[in-house]
């Protein structure tokens, strides 16, 4: 069966129209556009929201309506096997077109120095690049393990532990409000759940388990061995890597070029690389975004006009749709006919 929605706005068809990738940052100048920019060539409608959170509340209210719309975020706190599923099945309408980085932050892609090395604003060479990487990176080591553990404590506990009440018979009263409340076991469970989780013992147990996760069991990080470079904070140690002496960017005039305008231009400069050389994910990533334009998978929403009112509908077609977008022309409440734009 078609459902037809009236009253679509002319704005809302055109917008409809684009396929558009929502990812973190502050604004246009934030790495993770920057880098995705470079990776479409333009090709690709970009826009940073904030923070992970905010892309995914967004995801979450506007994928129903837009489902040319896709979000991005960094992998931050998220698991293996839910990133995992994310990538198997994007875009995937259940879990609102929202895909996860595998590793914690764009960033971390960057600190291969096989890879970063090859910028041509670079000055070491690749062995002294990766003394430097992994210098910055063993610097904050404990620092972020200690942060693992506080946030998967913190996500843990946020769970929803104990349902709303709703029969009203039960709180006819004020005192009977009371009892009912302070009798409720889920309280006692969360007091013991919570003493639990913030123990010392639970609590130097979880950062072992971190340590040895992103070490692999040694005293220090070394490439390829561990899981520190997908989990440690890649923002805080690219930075820190290119804003060293390792690389040089100039403006024009010939002036030093520091901070976040020095980033993107490495970023920007290794993009445009040849293929074969770019992490694995971007490839991904960009093969995915061309096979959305070839088969959208999909309840998708197509735009058609009603000729005799000259109104903007929109009609939900259940069966696959391939782009370029079609129309559909409704002759009376018998006829459909769909027709190539």
């Amino acid at each position: 069966m078609i459902n037809v929605t009236t009253g679509i706005r002319a704005e809302e068809v055109r917008l409809q129209g684009q396929h558009a990738l929502f990812v973190e940052g502050r604004d246009k100048d934030s790495v993770d556009p920057k880098v995705l920019n470079a990776l479409f060539s333009g090709g690709l409608r970009i826009e940073p929201l904030g923070p992970s959170f905010s892309v995914k509340s967004v995801a979450e209210a506007l994928h129903p309506h837009h489902p040319t719309y896709y979000f991005l975020i960094d992998r931050d706190h998220h698991e293996h096997d839910f990133v995992e599923g994310c990538w198997k099945n994007f875009p995937d309408p259940d879990t609102d077109n929202l895909l996860v980085w595998r590793r914690r932050e764009i960033e971390n892609y960057f600190l291969e120095p096989q890879y970063l090395g090859r910028s041509k604003y670079c000055r070491v060479s690749e062995e002294r690049l990766g003394e430097r990487i992994l210098h910055f990176a063993n610097q904050r080591l404990f620092l972020d393990i200690a942060n693992h553990v506080v946030i998967s404590i913190r996500k843990e506990l946020k769970r929803n532990w104990i349902k709303k009440f709703k029969n009203p018979d039960e709180f006819s009263t004020r005192d009977d409000a009371l009892i009912k409340l302070k009798a409720a076991n889920e309280f006692d469970q969360h007091r013991t759940n919570v003493h639990n989780k913030v123990s010392a013992e639970e609590v130097e147990r979880r950062f072992m388990d971190f340590l040895v996760r992103m070490t692999g069991g040694q005293d220090e990080i070394t490439f390829g061995v561990g899981e520190w470079l997908h989990l440690i904070q890649g923002k805080k140690v690219l930075a820190q890597v290119v804003n060293s002496k390792c690389f040089q960017v100039a403006t024009t005039g010939g002036n030093p070029l520091m901070g976040r305008e020095k980033l993107n231009e490495v970023v920007k400069d290794l993009l445009v690389k040849d293929t074969a050389v770019q992490p694995d994910d971007f490839m991904a990533l960009k093969k995915t975004d061309r096979q959305k334009g070839q088969q959208i998978k999909l309840s998708y929403v197509v735009q058609h006009r009603l000729k005799r009112a000259g109104a903007w509908r929109r009609v939900d077609l259940p069966e696959l749709i391939r782009p370029p977008f079609h129309m559909v022309y409704r002759r009376d409440p018998k006829h459909v006919r769909v027709v190539r734009v």
